[in-house]
């Protein structure tokens, strides 16, 4: 038990590393350029990262399922806080962007690989609380992490924003030594053609979603991905395994979870800008409002584990997904007229659907796959989340951007949020209703 509790620690650090980075840059990256030059390769400096962490998701679950988590966990770690002390030391944009690379390939497993060691060590009723603590990790690093990035660049150096991950990463991995793993592992053959065609298809049609002109990208991408289906149709051990897609409950739930990030996930990205532009408010008030969905998801997420024993799967996606639509409709309808209060109230009510779906989406994710592809099957639909919020985010970005102002652009983003919401809604009745006696073997 005690070398759980080291176990956890190690997987939350992990967690906080993954959070902070991510909130950091934003805040620290005109200094950044200001130091270095080369604006226009800026954006590269968040693409190259969101690409190299995003593609290589489901090669770190194919590999955990054959080597194990442990190993790669910690060499996803390593290669994170490496790819840190290069960036540290950048001296050039280029450099920058190469070393943000190979940290977003360490990047790419460790939230994966922690939700799935979380799926082989803890209980279903304590995955829920657990994932919890996770999620809340992730909202309150989106207030922490711009602040932090503040006190680095004013006191210290935008270079520790990247320093700052080596003792971490160094306590991550200390914490992970005691962990003894019990599942037996498969070695099998990896299916690199199906990666490689895999990676760069889905690292155009995400590249289109970040350059000016992206036609060629969503034509070469889309193309890269008939062939690589029509390849790993005839491969015998195809890179993402057709037992995936032959389980409803994982085809089902991973759809679903899909279009919930194409739709309401991404909108806490544009609520603090919309409070700072559309309302006039502080910086700091406005990033305040996150944690109401912070606290949210403590509620959502908490008790998911015992309500998938009672009630299944089916009711409490069904649940979740109107819990969302009522809220985003009442977004829509009210967003340039609530209080502070009253949007705070409503995005707590949000939080708690985003913390109920996302624990039990993960959670079925491991129940419905067998023990060989758990690994698999849990970073596949963590990879299909991250693609969702990615191109949910940059559509709502367009329609903020071709707006007249900043709340005829929230009101279109809700509305489109909510038209997708509507998907979800249709998609929560027709996921296998697991009975809770099969649920809690």
């Amino acid at each position: 038990m005690n070398r759980n509790k080291y176990v956890f620690w190690g997987l939350v650090i992990t967690t906080l590393i993954s959070a902070l980075d991510a909130n950091i840059m934003q805040t620290a990256s005109p200094t950044i350029v200001k130091q270095l030059g080369g604006m226009e390769l800026f954006a590269w400096v968040f693409s190259v990262y969101m690409l190299a962490s995003t593609i290589t998701v489901p090669l770190y679950g194919k590999l955990s399922d054959m080597y194990g988590r442990k190993k790669l966990l910690m060499i996803s770690v390593g290669l994170f806080t490496f790819g840190s002390i290069l960036c540290g030391m950048a001296n050039s944009m280029v450099m920058l962007i190469v070393f943000r690379g190979i940290q977003g390939l360490g990047a790419g497993g460790m939230v994966p690989l922690s939700m799935i060691i979380v799926g082989d060590l803890f209980t279903i009723e304590r995955r829920g609380k657990i994932q919890a603590v996770f999620s809340s990790i992730w909202a309150i690093s989106s207030v922490v992490g711009p602040i932090l990035g503040s006190f680095f660049v004013e006191a210290l150096t935008w270079r520790w924003i990247f320093f700052i991950n080596i003792p971490i990463g160094i306590a991550t991995v200390l914490c992970l030594i005691p962990y003894k793993e019990t599942t037996e592992f498969r070695k099998a053959h990896i299916d690199y053609k199906g990666f490689f065609l895999f990676g760069i298809s889905i690292a155009l049609l995400l590249l289109s979603t970040n350059v000016s002109k992206p036609f060629w990208y969503l034509v070469i991408g889309f193309i890269g991905m008939l062939v690589f289906v029509f390849v790993e149709r005839k491969e015998e051990q195809p890179f993402l395994p057709v037992s995936l897609f032959k389980n409803k409950g994982i085809l089902r739930t991973n759809l679903f979870m899909l279009f919930y990030c194409l739709s309401f996930f991404g909108t806490s990205n544009f609520i603090p800008l919309f409070l700072q532009e559309g309302q006039h408010m502080s910086i700091y008030k406005s990033g305040l409002i996150l944690l109401s969905i912070a606290a949210g998801w403590m509620f959502g997420s908490t008790p998911a584990g015992k309500w998938i024993i009672r009630f299944g799967y089916k009711p409490l996606f069904i649940v979740g997904s109107f819990i969302t639509t009522i809220s985003g409709i009442l977004l829509y309808l009210f967003i340039n007229d609530i209080s502070y209060l009253v949007l705070f109230l409503i995005l707590t009510v949000q939080g708690v659907a985003f913390g109920l779906l996302f624990a039990v989406g993960t959670i079925a994710s491991q129940e419905f796959a067998e023990a060989h592809i758990k690994g698999m099957s849990t970073s596949l639909q963590i990879f299909l989340r991250n693609i969702g919020t990615s191109v949910g985010v940059t559509i709502m970005g367009l329609l903020i951007n071709q707006a007249a102002n900043i709340s005829i652009g929230m009101k279109n983003v809700f509305l489109y949020a909510l038209l997708l919401s509507l998907v979800t809604v249709v998609i929560s009745f027709i996921i296998p209703a697991k009975t809770a006696a099969a649920v809690g073997k």
